[in-house]
């Protein structure tokens, strides 16, 4: 059993994670939690609202030798220092994405997070899905097909918090890991055309990707993104030649179109987030293996940012592969 969990940032995505912890905690899987949050009244409230004790100072989070792991959901900005702060100090971290701001810093986190022997984990949650499990099911057992093409439609009306990246590292993020994560794929090329309309960031992007699997298929991924649209879209269709799978990361649904008709499997209600802090922490009681890993954050990070010099450039960008030693 993990003796202390801390979550820091508790204002936004980060009140989800002391929900959830806390229900860890109601299953035996944590004996404590703490939240931190510069803004006193915040951490207070979440802090009653889930029974978790609480403090506004970052230091006592690092000096608390009964804390094991430390989840990071604060801004994009400081991921970096944190994330490198908390694992000097001995902890384990599971930092949101994107994990840090450039992958030059998500590369070093890796570093220092293997010099110090310390899990570090990327919230990639869909990876958690099952509707995402049974898919790569399908795929690792050559139930497919050969695959031709990946298209995301990730959209979203205009957010009411102010962000601190744009869609691709914010959105196309998710898309890009799961086209790694359920095809065992590497990324080899991408162009991309989008904007900005209302923010300093883009705010919109359509992307392709090129990318080859470990069955060596040669596969495109087609990214549409935005906070620009007026409808919350979360879909994933993938064209093989042997049928078309639709899935709906809403509601975390599969449907396959095959010529014998169309199928619906009935997959096991789960939350992706819970699975994923519950996956944190057997890691940390080394029970399980991060299904996620500080890798494939930085992996997804370098993408986004070929991504970005594409849209700039209005040119294809070659992107390299990255071996972690």
């Amino acid at each position: 059993m993990a003796e202390k969990i801390a979550v820091i940032g508790v204002g936004g995505w980060g009140q989800n994670h002391a929900r959830v912890v806390a229900i860890l905690r109601s299953i035996d899987l944590i004996k404590d939690v703490v939240v931190m949050d510069i803004n006193e009244k915040r951490a207070k409230l979440i802090a009653k609202l889930y029974g978790h004790s609480w403090t506004t100072n970052f230091d006592n989070v690092l000096h608390d030798e009964d804390i094991d792991g430390v989840i990071i959901s604060s801004p994009t900005k400081i991921h970096y220092i944190q994330t490198k702060q908390a694992l000097e100090a001995g902890k384990h971290v599971l930092v949101e994405k994107p994990m840090t701001e450039t992958f030059s810093q998500a590369k070093e986190l890796v570093e220092i997070a293997r010099e110090n022997n310390r899990i570090l984990m990327t919230g990639f949650l869909l990876r958690y899905s099952p509707a995402v499990q049974f898919v790569k099911k399908m795929y690792t057992e050559n139930k497919l097909g050969h695959v031709l093409v990946v298209y995301s439609k990730r959209t979203n009306p205009w957010p009411a918090r102010k962000y601190d990246v744009g869609v691709v590292r914010d959105l196309a993020i998710h898309d890009i890991d799961l086209s790694r994560f359920i095809f065992s794929a590497k990324p080899k090329k991408a162009f991309a055309y989008g904007g900005k309309l209302k923010h300093d960031y883009e705010d919109f992007a359509n992307i392709f990707l090129e990318f080859i699997s470990k069955n060596n298929d040669i596969f495109q991924t087609i990214i549409e993104t935005s906070w620009v649209t007026p409808y919350k879209f979360r879909r994933l269709e993938i064209t093989t030649t042997e049928c078309v799978v639709s899935l709906d990361l809403v509601e975390h649904t599969v449907t396959i179109f095959r010529s014998t008709g169309i199928f619906t499997p009935r997959l096991e209600k789960k939350e992706p987030l819970l699975e994923e802090d519950k996956n944190f922490v057997l890691a940390i009681d080394g029970k399980e293996k991060p299904l996620v890993t500080g890798e494939d954050g930085a992996i997804a990070l370098m993408v986004c940012e070929k991504i970005l010099s594409s849209m700039e450039t209005k040119d294809v960008v070659t992107i390299p592969e990255i071996n972690f030693l």
